[in-house]
């Protein structure tokens, strides 16, 4: 009865409803100006699929203008962490794409990092840094009848564009060391730093992505090395800085071309290097993270009152404390402490027997920091760890530890790669 009563409406009425949602729909998506507002907030790796909608959304995407702008409106917040683990046999490393929430899990194909079809085969590639969505990634040539030749890549692994870095001038007799420097809130453009040390000289080259060439900024005759680890630099507030486990550290000023210590952050007298676990930025931060004996307070550590070891029970009486650098590179303060015992008590299996006073707690041998993420007001700060065959985060903000991953390979190395999405162009 329905249907009979709906065909005595007059036509007008049927149609008008339908009739201005089209023209409403066609209004939108007919403004070049309004689609490219739209397109701007969306997600990266969505953005991309939209290109196959019609060839006007893709004239819109493609340019380098859109992906720049597209860039600088998103904010470049860590979605994901890139993992890189190996268990040291045979097979080649393998990668993980996971989601801090752990939602989200992705078993990378072995040759996620073969991007470029001109190098393939006799080649190792690996990521060797992670900064602001682009990735450094070295190959290593490995021929028998040729010696083995570096090659380091920028690639983006969002878009899958890559870009080959020259060589930098070297005479085959220098230590060398790479660097990403890359800040889309600066500019679009990308800088690498190269540490060259020789018999105590060392030359400092920046590659920028606009000259597509090498210049030389630094050249300092006997130099100590053992002053500075430049093994791991990162990239933060427009210098590239290096800390030993000790907290010596040293910086590159890229636009001003000179070198500065950076102050030691406010360890104890009888701070050890082995209880260094991190050296990163995010947030727009920079942190030194370490474990400290006893159950500390971030008041108390900036005021210099380092809380003493009250207990025998050594497994749940040390605190990881994260140290976070002021903007004008002054001084450390202490931001963050979570003591051990929240993490014995969620996972006591990591103690290696149930009776936390039986087996103390080695932190050294049982726990592995992969990395910090400072995020939002809302999400707050994540500090992301491996032990006990699992992978786990801790917010500071809601104190509540939560398993990302299982990690049944006990005895593989693991190293982690904050992932952003980004449309930024190599």
């Amino acid at each position: 009865m329905a249907s009979s009563c709906s065909s005595h409406l007059p036509s007008s009425i049927m149609t008008l409803p339908t009739q201005k949602h089209l023209s409403s729909v066609d209004a939108v998506f007919g403004n070049d100006d309004l689609v490219t507002e739209i397109l701007l907030r969306v997600p990266a790796k969505a953005v991309l699929k939209l290109k196959l909608v019609s060839k006007k959304w893709l004239s819109i995407i493609s340019p380098t203008s859109f992906a720049i702008l597209h860039t600088r409106r998103n904010p470049h917040t860590v979605s994901a962490l890139l993992l890189n683990f190996s268990s040291f046999f045979k097979e080649p490393s393998k990668h993980k794409y996971v989601s801090l929430d752990g939602k989200s899990l992705v078993y990378l194909s072995y040759d996620f990092l073969d991007f470029d079809p001109n190098n393939l085969g006799c080649f190792s590639t690996y990521v060797s840094q992670s900064c602001n969505g682009l990735l450094l990634c070295p190959k290593w040539k490995w021929c028998s009848t040729e010696r083995s030749k570096p090659t380091d890549y920028i690639f983006n692994p969002t878009t899958r564009q890559f870009a080959l870095l020259p060589l930098p001038p070297n005479d085959g007799k220098y230590f060398t060391r790479i660097q990403l420097v890359f800040d889309p809130l600066e500019s679009p453009r990308y800088r690498v730093v190269c540490i060259q040390f020789f018999n105590s000289e060392l030359k400092i080259y920046v590659y920028s992505s606009e000259t597509k060439d090498w210049k030389l900024s630094v050249k300092l005759e006997n130099f100590d090395l053992l002053s500075v680890n430049f093994t791991d630099g990162v990239s933060w507030n427009g210098a590239v800085h290096w800390m030993s486990p000790m907290g010596n550290g040293l910086s590159f000023l890229l636009d001003m071309e000179c070198l500065q210590t950076i102050p030691r952050p406010p360890l104890p007298e009888n701070w050890q290097g082995k209880n260094f676990r991190y050296f990163g930025e995010s947030g727009g931060q920079l942190h030194f993270i370490g474990i400290l004996a006893g159950n500390q307070n971030p008041d108390d550590l900036n005021m210099g009152i380092v809380s003493p070891d009250m207990s025998h029970d050594q497994s749940t009486d040390q605190s990881i404390v994260v140290y976070s650098m002021e903007r004008g590179c002054s001084k450390w303060f202490a931001k963050y402490c979570l003591h051990m015992n929240a993490i014995v008590m969620a996972y006591p299996e990591i103690t290696g027997d149930k009776d936390l006073t039986a087996s103390p707690f080695s932190a050294e041998k049982w726990f592995d920091l992969l990395s910090f993420i400072e995020g939002s007001d809302e999400e707050g700060a994540l500090l992301v760890m491996r032990t006990s065959g699992e992978i786990i985060s801790y917010s500071f903000k809601n104190n509540i530890l939560k398993k990302i991953l299982s990690f049944p390979l006990k005895h593989a190395t693991c190293y982690a790669f904050n992932y952003t999405e980004t449309l930024s162009c190599v």
